[in-house]
């Protein structure tokens, strides 16, 4: 009976967590075992391992870490969550270890893993090479890598992460920060400063609101610790356990719109901007639409939804941002997006709407080219099933990226707005007839010849001609849009399109 107390007593110790309460209650944060209440459906996780880690020594209960397993709306989800009262979060050997073993966990029983980060990073007082050993904080991202594809990894970071705890998140299929409170960067402030001279914060260096908007290395910033768990538990309803798993299923429900308006929805100029997301929310499931990196990259709207029930991918470009032009950033974002939705076997819905890829010294400066590639690579590799709805513009290379006629989508479906061309008309008539133009001096007749040859041009490329042509597959009535979407993507449930073999392509979206 001793014995079995003894362990009673050293656990309900444990679960106190340490000494740092005050500090987190100064900060704002809640305690890491009242943080895994907001995710799951127990008040306690339904196994936890290495409970006991470092017991002898009382001021590292579980050396800083809580790992199991825990259920989220009744599924199961192997966990990892820093204890930001242990030595704020700080990572020791027994610690990384911890970690360790709940990924090759999660890569045995096919579940989504969950990392709550609340980390000043490595110990740097604890003797050792743990960070470099076989079986050590350093192989954190080697699992990282072959989780990846395999079962969802999703991260939230509270506290401000440097070093190596910085990579979890970016290794991971999605990530969130909660805002204010927590920070991302290779490196802190201090050691910034000492490197380079250069001084700044937290915010400034790895915010939130910085990652959301100009690195897009995070995918949403939650207000609140609340409103983490949330975006968590909405983006598990559309992710399946492991990558050869079923999708979520949910009773099917009306578009927010009626599908009646989009042919008002879409401006019968080519060049009037609208807002793509009350065109996506005219075609899928009523307030099923998690848009994922909203802040970044806005001229392609990437996120996940459900039409007639069931996960689909979108993937629309945003003539309300930059016309819906492709800019390395966007080609960056849906290249990404595309191939995580291909790892996981979600239906890809594109929306065609764009005048190409962006021109210019300072894109190809920034990678446009290549970046541009990833962005078409994925979608010519990506053989889950695959829609293209041409909307309106469909311009150069754009099509391309965006699953085009020659990048075996199982469809192409024009709406009567849709222009197919190598180039818009008023680049393509100077670029063919700028000598002849130039050459008419009275402005009237010059205006009169523009418009000539633009209208001439523009017939070449009329969809019905085009329809007529087989370029596309199917020329449809934008009110019967998301029921022709839901009858394709029921006719190619079962898929079975494999790519010629080779170990891995040399290319890396």
């Amino acid at each position: 009976m001793e014995r079995e107390n003894r362990v009673l007593r050293e656990k309900e110790r444990v679960l106190k967590g340490g000494p740092d309460h005050d500090k987190i209650k100064k900060i704002g944060k809640l305690f890491v075992r009242d943080r895994l209440k907001l995710f799951f459906d127990e008040e306690e996780p339904y196994y936890e391992t290495g409970l006991f880690a470092n017991v002898l020594n009382e001021r590292l209960p579980t050396d800083g870490v809580v790992a199991g397993t825990g259920k989220i709306d009744d599924r199961i989800v192997y966990f990892t969550a820093s204890d930001y009262t242990v030595k704020a979060g700080s990572m020791g050997g027994y610690h990384s270890e911890k970690i360790l073993r709940i990924q090759e966990s999660a890569i045995r029983g096919k579940r989504p893993i969950l990392y709550l980060i609340d980390s000043s990073g490595g110990r740097i007082d604890e003797a050792g090479g743990y960070h470099v050993e076989k079986y050590s904080g350093g192989k954190i991202f080697y699992n990282h890598s072959v989780l990846s594809g395999r079962v969802p990894q999703i991260a939230v970071l509270y506290g401000p992460c440097f070093a190596g705890t910085a990579y979890m998140p970016v290794f991971s299929d999605f990530s969130v920060m909660v805002n204010k409170t927590s920070g991302m960067a290779i490196a802190s402030p201090r050691m910034v400063q000492m490197a380079t001279g250069q001084q700044t914060d937290v915010e400034e260096l790895g915010g939130a609101r910085m990652h959301a908007s100009k690195s897009g290395s995070i995918d949403f910033v939650a207000e609140s610790e609340e409103d983490a768990a949330q975006f968590v538990k909405k983006l598990l309803t559309y992710l399946p356990n492991h990558f050869d798993d079923d999708l979520p299923e949910y009773p099917a429900v009306p578009p927010k719109r009626d599908p009646k308006e989009i042919d008002n929805i879409i401006p019968k100029e080519p060049n009037s901007p609208y807002d793509v997301r009350v065109l996506i929310e005219s075609i899928v499931d009523g307030d099923s639409f998690l848009e994922i990196k909203e802040d970044f990259a806005k001229e392609l709207v990437t996120g996940f939804a459900r039409l007639n029930g069931k996960t689909v991918g979108v993937v629309a470009n945003q003539p309300k941002y930059k016309g819906g032009t492709i800019f390395p950033e966007s080609a960056d974002k849906g290249a990404k997006f595309v191939w995580t939705c291909d790892a996981y076997n979600i239906p890809l819905l594109y929306l065609c709407d764009t005048p190409g890829f962006m021109v210019g010294t300072k894109v190809e400066q920034e990678g446009i080219l290549r970046k541009g590639r990833n962005f078409i690579y994925a979608s010519s590799c990506a053989n889950v099933p695959k829609m293209c709805v041409i909307v309106r513009k469909a311009y150069g290379a754009g099509i391309y990226a965006m699953a085009g006629p020659a990048y075996e989508p199982d469809t192409t479906i024009a709406l009567p707005s849709a222009e197919i061309a190598i180039m818009g008309p008023e680049a393509a008539i100077n670029a063919v007839y700028y000598n002849k133009i130039q050459a008419v001096e009275d402005p009237k007749e010059r205006a009169e010849l523009v418009k000539k040859l633009r209208d001439e041009y523009r017939a070449g490329y009329d969809i019905m001609k085009l329809s007529g042509e087989l370029v596309v597959d199917d020329l449809a009535v934008p009110s019967e849009l998301r029921k022709e979407l839901i009858t394709r993507y029921e006719t190619f449930a079962n898929k079975d399109f494999p790519l010629p073999a080779r170990k891995h392509s040399t290319i890396l979206s």
